[in-house]
């Protein structure tokens, strides 16, 4: 299923979140993530203080359980969009 997260930070929070990201992206190229998930894409914007997420993942449950694991303390919203337009090229 795709989940996309939304993490939403304070300033005071920053060294936190960056360490997060850091660290999730080393677990991701080092293919150390669960087995039934997938990180597709992270996109994060400093001055906004947001950043979000898109996964692949067997269940909704299996992605907060591992998020858990990092002790987050900020203000995260993880959701199943619904598809309105994509744009696929031609092949």
């Amino acid at each position: 299923m795709k989940v996309v997260v939304v993490h939403e930070w304070e300033d005071s929070q920053k060294d936190a979140v960056t360490n997060f990201f850091d660290q999730l992206v080393k677990l991701v190229k080092d293919k150390k993530l669960p087995k039934g998930m997938k990180l597709e894409k992270v996109e994060i914007s400093h001055e906004n203080k947001t950043a979000i997420c898109q996964w692949d993942v067997e269940n909704m449950d299996m992605l907060m359980q591992a998020a858990k694991q990092f002790n987050i303390s900020w203000r995260i919203k993880a959701f199943t969009p619904q598809v309105l337009y994509e744009h696929k090229g031609i092949l």
